[in-house]
């Protein structure tokens, strides 16, 4: 299957952020690390590196890249694997680990309001708008003119 459309890619790296989302989540609680809130920050470095990523790809697919594609090419990343990664946390806090939402609950500043189903949506708002502000951090590394784009692409450079 070849990706040569924004939604394509997007989807592609969407689809691979969310699995590894949910591998650096699993992998918290295989090691117990699932109660330090400050490794979430990691999460954004992971949805940095696939936003970035497949902005770049966008960039090198497409003759007429844009800033605006780019913009699109995160934002759907973004969107894409913050669903996914939603539905996830949904399915953990349901089925997999429902005790995990009254953990929530009782040491969490507005614990006591959430439930899996605001848990699950938090997750996707969180993941997109992050990603939304990922993605202008890529496109100002990524942005060219328009004279230099065939140049860049010959010669595959990324500055």
């Amino acid at each position: 299957m070849k990706f040569n459309t924004i939604e394509k890619i997007g989807l592609k790296w969407g689809i691979l952020s969310a699995f590894a989302l949910a591998g650096y989540f699993v992998g918290m609680v295989i090691f117990d690390l699932i109660h330090i809130l400050e490794l979430r920050l990691l999460n954004a470095g992971i949805m940095f590196f696939a936003v970035y990523k497949a902005t770049k790809e966008a960039k090198y697919t497409f003759e007429d890249f844009t800033y605006l594609k780019g913009l699109g090419t995160g934002l759907a990343t973004a969107t894409i694997g913050s669903s996914i990664f939603a539905i996830f946390g949904f399915i953990y806090l349901s089925v997999i680990n429902p005790e995990f939402i009254e953990f929530i609950r009782d040491n969490e500043l507005f614990g006591s309001y959430i439930n899996k189903y605001g848990a699950s949506l938090q997750i996707f708002i969180e993941g997109t708008f992050s990603g939304c502000l990922l993605s202008y951090a890529s496109m100002q590394r990524l942005k060219i003119g328009k004279l230099d784009f065939k140049q860049k692409v010959v010669n595959h450079q990324d500055n």
